[in-house]
């Protein structure tokens, strides 16, 4: 899965992919103008977690970690964790990768 979302008023992408509470979770933050910012991942079969937790709780934890970690000044720090339509540039399906 690959998905933005937003947190604390910032917007992020996920990419995710195992089976639920074993997953390699990586986040990337994403600039104001559209760049790839700082990142951050965890490997839910291998690293200390909650194995149970849902998905958008490691999300929003990895988040909690990155922002301070980055020094990311976010725009609103009570902003709520959601899911936004992202950008999307390609689209993959049944191996074949086209450009959108």
């Amino acid at each position: 899965m690959v998905r933005e979302f937003e947190y604390k008023g910032e917007t992020f992408r996920v990419t995710a992919h195992g089976i639920a509470g074993h997953e390699e979770i990586f986040i990337v933050h994403i600039e104001a103008d559209g760049m790839e910012g700082g990142e951050i991942s965890i490997d839910r079969m291998t690293e200390e977690n909650d194995t149970n937790a849902p998905l958008q709780d490691i999300v929003v934890m990895l988040c909690d970690r990155l922002i301070p970690e980055r020094g990311i000044e976010v725009s609103n720090p009570n902003g709520p964790f959601s899911w936004r339509q992202g950008n999307v540039q390609f689209a993959v399906h049944d191996g074949v990768q086209e450009r959108h």
